[in-house]
């Protein structure tokens, strides 16, 4: 069936989050929300590829689905891969089923990351909050400890903090932050969940990823920049900025990885809606691989130039006027322009801009300004106004053929 062709996807199914993203050797490895049944969001299981360039993706076995009657029967849901222990590990949200919570479970897995053990409950919801999913764990200080997004009884989103100095039996250390416990966080947006909470250093400060969740709502995902110092052993981040790190309609839960390279790792999923098999077998994949960097102070993401490893020869030059973009395309602007859509309407593009067409997927990479994610089943058209822009055509991942 139609469908993206080099953005990383299951053949089939469905996907979300991306999760569990780590470099072991000269291999990174995105672990995935996945439904292989269906291209419906129903009994999550942990999806898997790998890749040697971040551009071509190899699809690997269902990594491990639902446990009959266990802590995670409703579902595997996101989290993120656990160092430090003897073997690798994971750690997520698994949602028991009657009635449905959420608890931290964690599974050990092989040296390929191949097979993995049954789920161990390392953490529940706490009494004080009244829901809580996605674990993140970082080091401060020669500690490990967690951050997990939540929300409180009230309504307000917050982030809770554990301690893993028993990476078995994490400690509950209570609400770290909340939105009204910051100006800065308090202007993140509406929400009462803040999901897939990520913290990692980028240069010399602290980045703090969120997914804005308002009741059923998935709204945009902020950068907050700031600093993490020490309180008694304890992080506590003190946010100094906020931006939004993607400026289109269907970017969220974006996870953050470091694998050496001077700037952290970053995937989102690329929504999509529920799909009618009839129509296709898969719904949603995620963004090509992009990185976080700060520019003028200010979180920014960046497109990862190993994504030009997907590009064939350079097909034409486009002059000024509308060229109409389908299937599979890369268009880069010398000069000025925008993406027309019947429905979306026009996106500005500037000199040394890009676009990025894949089927209803589009990616624009702004030289000078946050990225943006669009799908859309209208397709787009190119107008040229001042100028020219090349087209390119990128070949298909290993992952969706």
């Amino acid at each position: 069936m139609s469908g993206t062709t080099y953005h990383l996807r299951p053949r089939s199914g469905w996907l979300n989050d991306p999760n569990g993203m780590v470099r072991r050797g000269e291999r990174w490895h995105v672990f995935f929300q996945h439904n292989p049944d269906a291209p419906a969001h129903d009994r999550i299981a942990w999806g898997h590829a790998s890749s040697t360039d971040l551009a071509h993706w190899e699809q690997h076995p269902v990594a491990f689905g639902p446990t009959p009657g266990g802590p995670d029967a409703f579902g595997c849901w996101s989290g993120c891969y656990l160092p430090g222990l003897d073997r690798p590990a994971v750690a997520y949200s698994g949602i028991a089923a009657d009635p449905p919570h959420s608890t931290v479970c964690v599974r050990t897995g092989s040296e390929d990351l191949l097979t993995w053990s049954s789920p161990t409950v390392v953490a529940t919801t706490p009494p004080h909050v009244r829901e809580m999913r996605d674990p993140f764990v970082l080091d401060h200080a020669g500690r490990r400890f967690a951050v997990l997004g939540a929300g409180l009884p009230g309504g307000e989103p917050a982030l809770t903090l554990f301690g893993l100095d028993d990476p078995w039996r994490w400690k509950d250390l209570g609400v770290w932050l909340t939105a009204s416990s910051s100006p800065v966080l308090a202007g993140a947006g509406p929400a009462d969940v803040w999901e897939c909470p990520q913290l990692v250093p980028v240069d010399d400060r602290w980045v703090l990823v969120l997914s804005l969740h308002d009741r059923g709502h998935l709204g945009d995902v902020a950068g907050c920049v700031g600093d993490l110092v020490d309180d008694g052993g304890v992080p506590r981040f003190v946010p100094e900025r906020l931006d939004l790190l993607d400026t289109g309609s269907c970017f969220y839960a974006p996870q953050v990885a470091l694998d050496g390279d001077p700037h952290p790792w970053v995937i989102g999923w690329a929504r999509e809606e529920d799909r009618d098999p009839a129509e296709r077998d898969h719904a949603g994949c995620m963004t090509l691989a992009r990185r976080l960097v700060l520019v003028d102070g200010r979180a920014r993401l960046v497109l990862d130039r190993r994504a030009e490893q997907l590009l064939g020869e350079e097909l034409d030059e486009l002059g000024p006027g509308e060229h109409r973009l389908q299937g599979a395309a890369r268009v880069v602007v010398r000069g000025t322009g925008a993406l027309v859509h019947p429905d979306l309407g026009p996106v500005a593009l500037g000199e040394g801009d890009e676009a990025w067409v894949d089927d209803e997927l589009v990616e624009v990479y702004p030289a000078d300004a946050a990225p943006s994610t669009w799908r859309s089943p209208a397709p787009w058209t190119l107008r040229v106004e001042e100028g020219t822009a090349t087209l390119s055509i990128p070949q298909a991942s290993a992952s969706s053929r």
